[in-house]
């Protein structure tokens, strides 16, 4: 793969927290993947008892933004995703834990990520949720004036990126990817909280150690998303719910690598 200037190079060790990445930082480190590159569908299992699912989906049905808080709207979906999570978990026995704060290291510094949901199996990482909230509250720390921005589903965010460099650190103490590159995922709502953004990163490992020593040039992380609609019919065929197939689907990868632990 091609090198590109490191944006973060001989940055302050303040100016390199992920909090303070600008978007020209965030587009000198990516590059577009394939618009038409799709995540993994699994098998969804059923769920043996429904009602915690019917009323997320039936409070989701109802909400929309004018009448009802985001940080509300943001908690079902939560919730309809942690669930979804362990059930699938459960059939496929094995444990999906919400793990600690991703950390990224840059210039020799380690820095926390806010998220609300971090999905791992035997310590191999499936995926953040992250939301503008988690965002604004970690930037505030620094910027105390800052005000909160609604959500931006076209833009990549700096924290998207850092905690997708962090799973593939994580994921390097586990297995080898090809070639020492790492696919890792992020998972956040749109401004509307009707369609759910998941991005997906192929990290190489090169890029990892480049952004924690200090490097002048890296290798680019390759990016692509998809938008998933947020499920809101108690009714429908869960079994049909592509946001419960795709999280079924990254588990089972995610497990494959931990398989795969050396």
């Amino acid at each position: 793969m091609h090198l590109v200037n490191n944006p973060l190079y001989k940055r302050s060790l303040e100016e390199s927290d992920p909090a303070l990445w600008s978007p020209n930082d965030v587009e000198a480190l990516v590059i577009p993947g394939l618009s038409s590159y799709q995540s993994p569908r699994r098998r969804v299992p059923d769920f043996p008892h429904r009602r915690p699912v019917e009323r997320c989906l039936e409070k989701l049905q109802i909400m929309d933004r004018h009448t009802h808080s985001e940080r509300a709207m943001f908690s079902k979906i939560f919730d309809l995703i942690e669930y979804a999570m362990q059930r699938v978990g459960r059939d496929r026995q094995v444990s999906v834990v919400n793990d600690g704060s991703p950390k990224i290291e840059v210039n020799g510094e380690s820095f926390s990520i806010p998220f609300h949901l971090g999905c791992t199996v035997n310590d191999s990482p499936i995926f953040h949720l992250i939301d503008s909230f988690a965002r604004y509250e970690e930037r505030r720390q620094l910027v105390p004036d800052l005000e909160h921005v609604a959500q931006d589903e076209v833009s990549t965010d700096g924290f998207d990126v850092a905690a997708l460099i962090a799973q593939a650190a994580n994921q390097k103490e586990w297995s080898s990817g090809p070639d020492g590159i790492y696919k890792a995922h992020v998972l956040y709502p749109t401004s509307t909280y009707k369609k759910l953004v998941l991005l997906t990163g192929w990290v190489p490992y090169k890029t990892v150690v480049a952004l924690r020593e200090g490097h002048e040039t890296l290798e680019p992380i390759t990016l692509s998303r998809e938008l998933i609609d947020v499920p809101c019919d108690p009714h429908c065929d869960w079994n049909e719910i592509v946001l419960f197939q795709i999280i079924a689907g990254l588990i089972d990868e995610s497990t494959k690598l931990s398989a795969k632990r050396v």
